[in-house]
């Protein structure tokens, strides 16, 4: 099946139904392309959208993952989506599925090799665009620690009072002991065993393992290097 995918946010010509159905309409006359039918999505912006809430959108993925779908056509990329994740996605789904995504103003058609180098590019983006995220991320939660905000579940040391984390002084104390005993040479299993033993319990209450006191451990490392 042929394709065609309109979306419409506001009332400006340019955006407008008529005008993109005209500029689908005569790109697959003058390729030769019968389209079986157009999709709409009209009155949903592409800024901060939520795909979910775009029928038609949802309808053209689910077609494409069935292997219905021969060639999805669109004026613009952006009439597709403007969230980089969403479009490499969909992209990356219809080229697996041998549908060939055809954007009209940016001369695009993945089954040629310029639109295939496209694809690597968005791609590219994306990784980057996640990475960028995760930089920030670790920014915000080094600030957070810095200042003693609660930036996780409440760490074993501490106490939630608000948005502040003020120090525990007991789980200071066997945070302590805790690098005291893997100085001398015991295992995250042996301190674990040692704990229990004692009836030490951790913050919700349970008993210790191997993985509790390593991530305490490596906690309270990073929490005193930032």
């Amino acid at each position: 099946m042929n394709i065609g995918y309109i979306r419409n946010s506001t009332m400006k010509q340019e955006n407008s139904i008529e005008t993109q159905r005209k500029l689908i309409d005569n790109y697959t006359l003058l390729n030769g392309i019968k389209m079986d039918e157009i999709i709409i999505d009209e009155g949903i912006s592409g800024s901060g959208e939520k795909v979910y809430l775009r029928d038609g959108y949802n309808r053209i993925l689910s077609m494409i993952e069935d292997g219905l779908v021969d060639n999805l056509i669109v004026i613009s990329i952006s009439r597709w989506g403007r969230n980089l994740g969403d479009t490499y996605k969909s992209v990356k789904l219809m080229t697996d599925k041998n549908t060939k995504f055809i954007s009209i103003k940016e001369n695009i058609d993945t089954s040629s090799p310029v639109g295939r180098f496209t694809l690597n590019i968005l791609s590219s983006l994306y990784e980057m665009e996640l990475e960028m995220i995760k930089e920030r991320t670790r920014d915000t939660l080094r600030v957070k620690k810095e200042n003693n905000k609660v930036y996780s579940p409440t760490p074993y040391g501490f106490n939630r009072v608000g948005n502040d984390l003020i120090e525990n002084q007991k789980e200071k104390r066997m945070i302590n002991k805790i690098y005291k005993l893997k100085t001398e040479g015991l295992t995250y299993s042996d301190i674990s065993e040692y704990l229990k033993r004692n009836r030490h319990k951790t913050k919700s209450g349970g008993n210790w393992t191997r993985q509790n006191v390593y991530k305490v451990v490596k906690n309270h490392t990073q929490f005193h290097q930032v």
